[in-house]
């Protein structure tokens, strides 16, 4: 589960956040009008508009505007823009038949779109000047396939075709596997009444993820349906739950650095400063965040826990720092949300710590050295006892 964070950050970044800037531009109607107007002006801009405005087509039901934007979209030559827009289509829903057909027909391009050496090299070109490894851009572009296959594979099951769709899953497992995929291939194998496959897909799922609610109501149904008692479901999910918690809290820890952290001096939202100097003796979280990054919104008040497990502990300290350009939306957000951690801002430190994506948090020891990274937030994935875990390795390693 290394790279569970990648899931959460694809969709957020390359399609969400990555176009945030335009959410302030003109209306439907507006859009919709300049596409039209510049559909032979070829242009990153005019792209983007597509991507933008595509849901919304969808929302509102309006099929005559989705078949010129979709036409004009699919010129489009960035494939790795237009295999994750496409691809992420399957997560619209619509009643109308016609729109139904017409995103089932872009997922299902998207989906052998991500399969190309072209769909490599305009991801590699994507991500040039973002200080990838080939280690990291290898394991992003594989959960993105997974992705993609798995909304293909939710509107193949939506069109009866369970067969197809366990063939995609079983292609996509065979290189991926997280929760959410895992459960999907089990509620597939269900519909089958492919039972005892699907119970074993649900125990995996719920190994790799201890605090999955899902995963758990999944294994409660299944083993239902093979005859379990309850007591029986009951010892299963405890006994998986704590073999996974066993193998998270090893590959987790097993996973550390040896980075030295950057200097800093920053600025608080209640305008005092803070300097690396002032976490000296001390394990200290950085956790680096955006308003307007949903990912980020869940982890927070996980993170506001932590905080308060950790307030009466002097030997750690948590600083949350916003990466927000629009420093006055920081304020009033971690006010409405009543968060006690202290708030800074970043002014360029997330890139002194190489930060790729957010949410990101470090953790580091009272020499001042980076021990531990997590980037990222998945549903069940028990924040609290992941930070505990870090924080007691390293205090356990100090007193070697």
């Amino acid at each position: 589960m290394k790279k569970l964070f990648v899931i959460v950050l694809a969709m957020i970044l390359l399609i969400g956040c990555g176009n945030r800037e335009l959410s302030t531009e003109p209306d439907y109607d507006s859009i919709i009008s300049y596409i039209v107007k510049n559909q032979k002006k070829e242009s990153p801009e005019l792209y983007q508009r597509c991507e933008q405005v595509l849901p919304e087509i969808i929302q509102r039901g309006e099929v005559e505007d989705y078949q010129k934007v979709i036409t004009i979209y699919k010129k489009n030559n960035d494939i790795f823009s237009k295999a994750m827009t496409l691809g992420f289509l399957s997560s619209e829903k619509t009643d109308n038949p016609v729109l139904q057909d017409s995103i089932f027909s872009a997922v299902e391009q998207a989906n052998q779109m991500v399969k190309t050496d072209v769909f490599l090299t305009s991801a590699k070109e994507y991500y040039a000047e973002r200080n990838f490894s080939e280690e990291e851009l290898s394991d992003r572009l594989t959960a993105y396939r997974a992705m993609i296959s798995d909304g293909y594979a939710q509107l193949l099951i939506e069109r009866s075709r369970l067969t197809d769709a366990l063939n995609v899953y079983e292609n996509i497992i065979g290189d991926y596997k997280d929760t959410e995929i895992l459960l999907n291939y089990g509620k597939a194998l269900n519909k089958m009444n492919r039972y005892e496959a699907s119970l074993i897909a649900c125990i995996e799922a719920l190994k790799m993820t201890p605090g999955s609610l899902d995963a758990k109501a999944e294994i409660m149904n299944t083993a239902g349906l093979l005859g379990y008692s309850k007591a029986e479901i009951n010892t299963m999910i405890d006994e998986t739950i704590f073999v996974g918690r066993n193998i998270l809290r090893q590959n987790l820890l097993a996973d550390q650095l040896d980075i030295p952290m950057p200097e800093f001096r920053i600025e608080g939202i209640d305008s005092n400063f803070v300097t690396h100097e002032d976490f000296r003796d001390k394990i200290l979280i950085v956790s680096f965040f955006a308003t307007w990054c949903p990912p980020c919104r869940r982890e927070l008040p996980h993170m506001n826990e932590v905080y308060h497990q950790f307030s009466d502990d002097e030997e750690v300290a948590i600083i949350v720092v916003s990466t927000d350009d629009d420093k006055f939306l920081v304020p009033p957000f971690i006010s409405e949300n009543g968060f006690d951690f202290p708030v800074y801002y970043a002014e360029g430190l997330n890139k002194e710590f190489g930060v790729k994506g957010i949410p990101t948090l470090f953790v580091i020891d009272k020499q001042g050295m980076i021990r531990y990274k997590k980037v990222g937030f998945s549903e069940g994935e028990e924040f609290e006892k992941i930070m505990s875990w870090y924080i007691e390795e390293i205090k356990a390693a100090e007193n070697i």
